[in-house]
């Protein structure tokens, strides 16, 4: 086994055995992934400020507060139906999602230093929330139908690997100039 192989395995060893905690290590790693994966498909020198951004939002606020909603919503909608796993769909669309992606941006603009901490989430909150329910609502219904609440977290992350990278490039775009590329496109 390589050194850096090992050097994973025991830093995995340590993080204890707290679902809360391996859930905010996962998340976190994932979106830090997810950042880094956007500065090498795009060309970019790798960032590294970037990628911690992406991790602190992972570790502190995403995996956490996903790992807390979803022990709220099984202790209010408990069950596996699939009455019952569309009703948290679409509670959490209606709820939760505009808070973290609002959330996402402003948090971002707070660690960027940035004086309007609002106007990009202003720009992009409609916009990512439409994608985020063709997305998220086959993905999370999957999730409430078949997994047990501690494998909830992991499963989004893992989800969540491929809408970070979504996000990162929301980040790194403004709204308008993706319309007209949009445009363009569809008049070929």
């Amino acid at each position: 086994m390589t050194s850096s192989v090992k050097n994973v395995v025991n830093f995995l060893r340590r993080i204890p055995k707290s679902h809360l905690v391996r859930n905010a290590v996962f998340v976190g790693a994932t979106y830090a992934t997810s950042e880094w994966v956007q500065q090498t498909v795009l060309g970019e020198k790798h960032d590294p400020t970037k990628v911690k951004r992406m991790a602190i939002w992972g570790f502190c606020f995403n995996g956490p507060g996903n790992y807390a909603w979803y022990k709220v919503l099984d202790k209010m909608l408990p069950g596996k139906s699939i009455k019952i796993a569309l009703t948290k769909v679409f509670v959490e669309k209606l709820t939760m999602s505009p808070i973290w992606y609002a959330g996402f941006f402003i948090v971002h603009n707070i660690m960027e230093g940035k004086d309007d901490i609002f106007s990009e989430a202003k720009e992009k909150i409609i916009p990512t929330y439409l994608v985020g329910c063709t997305f998220w609502i086959p993905a999370q219904t999957l999730n409430f139908l078949f997994l047990p609440h501690v494998y909830r977290v992991a499963y989004v992350g893992i989800a969540g690997f491929i809408w970070a990278n979504f996000l990162c490039f929301m980040k790194r775009h403004h709204v308008a100039d993706l319309s007209r590329k949009l445009e363009y496109v569809s008049e070929e």
